[in-house]
This record gives structure tokens, sequence and C-alpha cells, in this order.
């Protein structure tokens, strides 16, 4: 029997939350017939590896393994969608966790709809005893969006709430605009969205708390929020040096101008002039979108008198000093923004 979904995990070497996200997964697999859901899980090197440090452990759904030489998430994530057989996949971190309703629903929302994308909103999930989930309450509810620059560059949902037609990734993906470098794998979920904005596609949205991300303390890249910000600057910059101007892509390229340009707006009144530099500079070379894109009624009325950046500029004065939230050292943040990608 073919599958109707594939759930593509990456691994390495994180086992203990990886548990909790395979039974919530088993409690989904549980609301649709024998045989309808394939779990994928991609070992990246974990030594000693996924297989064996889950032996014993009975995740209540079969699991074929896939093990590659440790190479990041993104290829990880290629490796599981070339070994996929379901007619829909959905991407997991091995902290991810999904409601039980969740392929039920959105899958069902994309059989009516014929839509190559599904996305729901966030709960906030309770763990309970033996690797399971005791309860979701609805948490964050996401925007609505159903071109793909806005639903994949504004909107941009928990990377496990889209549920995605194959055929639809199949077509996508082996155009992409930015190469699955490991540079990048700190943001390998921005990657994938990058890289799916230009193409189109029909999006539904669910309006239910479906996507939870487990609670632990385990090494998240998240707890070091400057390591996520310079890859994704590295994204954006590596997305206008190689992706195609054309009509289709033009959506796409004012959104990374404008995803650039309020980065900077948020970010603290005294980060590194550099990396508010670049952030500027990608600004400038993407195309120019509405002012109200930019900014609410206070900052369009400064722009109009002063520039954008100029009233910008007077505006971060409010934010908060970096010292604040900073969580990697000064040398350590201009190693990360000395790192360059390859030229295209």
């Amino acid at each position: 029997m073919t599958p109707q979904v594939t759930t593509v995990i990456p691994g390495f070497n994180r086992v203990e939350p990886l548990k909790y996200t395979l039974r919530s997964v088993a409690a989904a697999v549980a609301a649709l017939p024998p045989g309808a859901v394939e779990t994928i899980l991609v070992d990246d090197g974990s030594v000693p590896s996924l297989e064996e440090q889950l032996a014993g452990f009975t995740p209540g759904l079969p699991i074929r393994h896939v093990r590659q030489p440790n190479q990041g998430s993104i290829v990880a994530r290629l490796t599981g969608l070339r070994a996929a057989r379901g007619r829909f996949v959905l991407f997991l971190d091995s902290d991810d966790l999904i409601h039980p309703d969740k392929f039920k629903r959105q899958l069902a929302a994309m059989e009516e709809a014929g839509a190559d994308v599904s996305y729901s909103d966030m709960a906030r999930a309770t763990l309970g005893l033996n690797y399971t989930v005791s309860g979701y309450a609805p948490d964050m509810v996401a925007g609505l969006a159903t071109a793909p620059a806005d639903f994949f560059l504004r909107i941009q949902p928990a990377p496990h709430s889209p549920i995605y037609r194959r055929a639809y990734l199949d077509a996508a993906l082996p155009g992409f605009c930015v190469p699955p470098l490991r540079a990048l794998d700190a943001v390998g979920d921005l990657w994938l969205y990058y890289n799916l904005s230009p193409f189109p596609a029909r999006i539904v949205k669910v309006d239910a708390p479906l996507t939870a991300v487990g609670p632990h303390e385990e090494d998240r890249f998240s707890r070091h929020w400057e390591k996520l910000a310079v890859a994704a600057l590295l994204l954006g910059e590596a997305f206008l040096d190689r992706c195609p101007v054309t009509p289709a892509t033009l959506p796409a390229r004012i959104q990374i101008g404008e995803t650039a340009f309020n980065t900077w707006r948020r970010l603290s009144r005294d980060y590194h002039a550099g990396h508010n530099a670049r952030l500027l500079a990608l600004w400038r070379r993407a195309p120019r979108g509405p002012l109200h894109r930019l900014g609410g009624p206070g900052f369009r009325l400064l722009a109009r008198l002063l520039g954008p950046v100029n009233a910008g500029r007077v505006l971060r004065l409010r934010n908060a000093s970096y010292a604040a939230h900073r969580t990697v050292t000064a040398a350590e943040l201009d190693a990360l923004l000395a790192v360059r990608l390859p030229a295209p």
C-alpha cells in the first residue's frame, strides 16, 4: 500500500525529545487507516546511531531508518524527501510535537481544496508520562496568507505546521535558488521557505491548534538568536544573489527586502554596526514595495518627512540595549558575521 503521507524527521544525537516526537506522531497516525503514514527517521551521523539509541523504546509506529554521514539538517530533510513514498510530506524536527488530529484535519482540507500546502495554528503542549503528551491548549494563531511569497516569507509558520503535497515539492525544489549550504543550517527551515517562495501554490489554512514545540532543556539553535539572525542574513543575501530576476520572483524579492528592513528596525539600538549595515544594504538591493509594509502610521509619517532609514533610526532609539539580551560574545558575533557563502 502506498502511504498517504510521509513524515520526515532528521535527527542528530538528541534522543529524549525525539521519543516524545515519535509518540505524538503515533497518536496522529491512529486517526488514519492502517498504512496511511510512513515515518522516516534520517540519522545525520549520530554516534551511536539513533537506531541503536532507540533500542528498547517502542514508539507505537513503524520507523524507516535512513542513515547518512553528518551533513546538517537541510541535507537530511532532502535525503528524507527522496526516500518518501507518500503523496503528502510533513517535516518534523526531533523535538516537534503534533496534535492527534493534525493528519486527519489538514489532509482532509488539502483534498477538499486541491491544495499544495496546508497549515494550522500553534498549540501549547503539556508533557505526560512515558513520553506522551497529556494535553494541547491553543497558543499562537497563525496569520492568513494564500500567496506563496506572503506565506513563506511574511507569515513564516512554524516549520512543522505545513503539510506539503509531495508533487509540489518534487517540482519546486530541484530549481532552488539557494543550494543546501551547511552555513545555513541554523535556518534550515527558512532555507526551505525561501526556496519555495517563488513557486505558485494553492495554500489552505486549518483554524485549529494542531502544531506544538516540545518543551525541553536540550540544545536548540534558538538559544543563541544571533546565530539565527546572521544565518538568515546570509540566506537573504544568497537569495538575491542567485534568484533569477523575473516577474515570477518579484513578490519574493520584495518580501526579502522588507524582512531585512523590519529585522533591522527590531534590533537593539546599539547592536552590531556591520550587521545593521548589511541588513539595510539587502533592503536597498531588493525591489521596493508599498511603504505601509515597513511600519505603522507613526513610522510612515516620519518616513515621509525623513525617509524610511532615518525614520527607522529615530524609532530604534526606543529599542532596548543589546546588553539586555546578548547571548554570544563580541568576538563570537564578529566570527559569525565574517562567514561568507560561495559565489554563485
